[in-house]
């Protein structure tokens, strides 16, 4: 009978163990699927006659009461649905019901885009979009887990 406790203890022990995992692991997920991330302003910082540089402010927001951490993206970038580049946003942390801001810098060579590109930039007038994937750590950061993700901004 002793025996027959100790396997009944145990059990309970895993059983309850696997649950709270379980839980752990779906809130953390669903967490992570509600941030937003959004392109907030674009400052054209330099303009030469054969490239410019563009600063892109990202605002990365967590509307949940979880805290997520391990939090990074990378993404391309287009404008005028041509590829201009890369970018990407360093790990972060951001607490529950808050957001944070980061400035992403990108470099045209003009050499690589079209015209129509280079004549919005010029003039200030153009769509920026940004396509990507937001990783972050989850089960108390043992496993990361993925979000694509799609972000535009109208320049003018």
């Amino acid at each position: 009978m002793d025996h027959k406790i100790r396997i009944l203890i145990v059990v309970t022990i895993v059983i309850f163990i696997s649950g709270f995992l379980v839980i752990r692991y779906t809130t953390d997920v669903s967490a992570l699927e509600k941030v937003n991330i959004t392109i907030e302003n674009i400052n054209i910082q330099e303009s030469h006659l054969t490239y410019c540089k563009l600063k892109l402010k990202v605002n990365i927001s967590n509307p949940t009461n979880e805290y997520i951490s391990g939090l990074f993206a990378e993404f391309d970038i287009s404008i005028a649905s041509t590829y201009v580049g890369n970018g990407s946003v360093p790990t972060v942390s951001i607490p529950a019901q808050s957001q944070t801001k980061k400035d992403v810098i990108l470099t045209i060579y003009y050499a690589d885009v079209g015209n129509a590109v280079i004549d919005g930039i010029q003039i200030g007038n153009f769509d920026l979009t940004v396509h990507g994937e937001a990783k972050g750590n989850v089960l108390f950061n043992l496993i990361t887990v993925s979000k694509s993700f799609t972000a535009s901004y109208s320049h003018s």
